[in-house]
């Protein structure tokens, strides 16, 4: 059983992921300036060990994602090919982008990232939910729930 706790995404919070070598975004996620990352990261712990963690943000409009999805996401020589996306987003409101979700490998295969967006889908009923997903990750998505946005590597939930 796996337990989801919001904790700030602060220096401290971003020194413990710089650490970690077993998760795909810590790596990353350790080097951002502070207004590149939200107030909050959500770890899953299990028996009172961190073995993952979540890391979301709440967007009021599509905008804020179009500009968060150029900066990180798109070269200037792909957004040609992000039409389907620029299509869906644009004129979305009050939604939740999934920047990030890692087990930890030691305990991947238990069911702690099925659990978070579990969670996740419980904390924001009928809220509309994107990710954008990587070629290994998107079985995952799909067991979520989660359906393909057009002909993107961006997944929607609701």
């Amino acid at each position: 059983m796996s337990t989801i706790i919001a904790r700030p995404f602060d220096e401290e919070m971003q020194a413990a992921l710089g650490e970690i070598v077993t998760a795909y975004h810590a790596a990353e996620l350790s080097k951002r300036e502070q207004a590149e990352l939200p107030e909050e990261i959500y770890l899953i712990e299990a028996e009172e060990t961190m073995v993952g963690y979540g890391v979301i943000w709440e967007y009021e409009n599509g905008k804020q994602l179009i500009q968060k999805a150029e900066k990180d996401y798109f070269s200037d020589d792909e957004k040609y090919l992000q039409k389907d996306f620029y299509i869906e987003i644009k004129n979305k409101k009050d939604f939740i982008f999934i920047e990030a979700l890692d087990v930890l490998k030691e305990y991947e295969g238990k069911g702690y990232a099925a659990s978070f967006t579990n969670w996740l889908k419980a904390k924001y009923p009928g809220k509309k939910m994107y990710v954008y997903t990587l070629g290994v990750t998107r079985n995952f998505w799909y067991k979520q729930g989660f359906e393909v946005l057009g002909q993107t590597a961006w997944m929607t939930f609701n």
